[in-house]
């Protein structure tokens, strides 16, 4: 296309130079615009046929006999009879030494000068042309290559947010499958915890009604007990309804609490074991990430099934200890445990709960102790921020 754009235009520009030294301007007119359709016909086509090619010569010839002006044969620069390029810039010149020698005959030698600098100015301007048809050339080619390489960065990139957008969505399905698990999970614990407290009060109150003729004092210590467990029930649920809060990305310490009174009382109730709960409560409003209390919750209950499994225990201890700045949980427990200090690396190793409970404690800055004496004893202390709830 660009080919053909500057072979118009220099036709043009070279019929506009011709009639300033024609005396048959009209048919100067004529034959250039034959010739510019012979050309408009060829870039149709997209291929050169014989009949093409001899109309252009005929054309040209034409333009060059009927004006005077040596510069008319540039235009032999743009037809390319023989299809080897490399050779058109030599047209020009070299056929206009050839007609200017059949037209001055014997009086060539007194015009020889004159013609080889026409001819070397003809050369010059058909170099001229030639090195401004590769420019454009170089730069059509340029902007295809820029045009396909920002088509590709487009298409990448496209790729890219596809890809992004479906990891968004993987990652929020798996979010929203883990939310959830955890309301089943906390479900499962309301109805489990709940319904026994239900059954145990209610159970009370049927002993209370029973004994009412006999011992009033022990029904009434029944009817508490009943009552006691009735509040019990509803401040699970109130704690349940309080962590089911998707925004809430702190848990306040009396919830931690009553999290793990829960997993005392799913532990004990599952298992004929003891556990005493002691707490040191500095900072009672203190804040809680969820995430700490979800790893303690689950950490607790791993060393709970640990210690009634493995070492057989019957007694557990934990211990709570919270201040501005750190939260600290020792499990311990009665059993017989293997444990051995020379042989720390290896069990922890070896073993995928205390494995991930270092994990996790170490990736927050945190520290943990294993004890075997008279029994297995873990302590855990992790940092945390001071956020309170008032």
């Amino acid at each position: 296309m660009e080919k053909y754009f500057t072979t118009q235009t220099l036709i043009f520009i070279l019929t506009i130079y011709g009639l300033f030294y024609t005396d048959r301007p009209y048919g100067l007119l004529g034959a250039a615009g034959l010739l510019m359709v012979v050309v408009t016909i060829e870039n149709i086509s997209d291929k050169s046929s014989t009949v093409i090619v001899l109309s252009q010569i005929i054309l040209a010839a034409g333009c060059c006999v009927i004006s005077n002006g040596f510069l008319m044969f540039l235009l032999w620069e743009r037809i390319d009879a023989d299809g080897k390029s490399k050779r058109r810039i030599w047209y020009p010149p070299v056929l206009f030494g050839v007609w200017q020698f059949i037209c001055s005959g014997r009086d060539f030698a007194d015009v020889f000068a004159i013609v080889i600098v026409e001819m070397l100015v003809l050369a010059a301007v058909s170099a001229l042309l030639r090195c401004f048809q590769k420019l454009l050339e170089w730069y059509a080619d340029y902007r295809n290559r820029m045009s396909h390489a920002i088509g590709k960065l487009a298409l990448s990139e496209l790729g890219e947010k596809k890809m992004n957008r479906m990891l968004l969505l993987e990652s929020g399905m798996a979010e929203r499958n883990a939310r959830l698990e955890e309301r089943e999970n906390i479900g499962r614990n309301i109805h489990n915890s709940v319904g026994h407290t239900i059954t145990a009060a209610s159970m009370a109150l049927d002993a209370a009604e029973a004994l009412w003729e006999i011992d009033q004092d022990r029904a009434l210590d029944k009817v508490k007990s009943a009552n006691k467990r009735i509040h019990t029930g509803l401040e699970s649920i109130r704690h349940a309804v309080r962590v089911l809060d998707v925004e809430a990305k702190n848990i306040s310490l009396d919830d931690f609490i009553l999290e793990l009174e829960a997993v005392i009382w799913q532990f004990t109730l599952d298992a004929d074991v003891k556990v005493h709960f002691d707490k040191e409560i500095f900072c009672p409003d203190l804040m809680i990430a969820h995430e700490h209390t979800e790893f303690f919750t689950g950490a607790v209950q791993e060393l709970f099934t640990n210690g009634q499994k493995h070492g057989h225990a019957s007694h557990f201890t934990l211990q709570l200890l919270a201040d501005s700045s750190h939260i600290k949980i020792t499990v311990a427990d009665n059993g017989d445990s293997d444990f051995k200090v020379q042989d720390a690396g290896r069990l922890i190793s070896d073993g995928f709960g205390l494995k991930k409970i270092m994990q996790y404690i170490e990736k927050n800055g945190g520290s943990t102790r294993f004890v075997n004496e008279n029994g297995f004893r873990t302590e855990m202390a992790i940092p945390i921020e001071s956020v309170y709830t008032g």
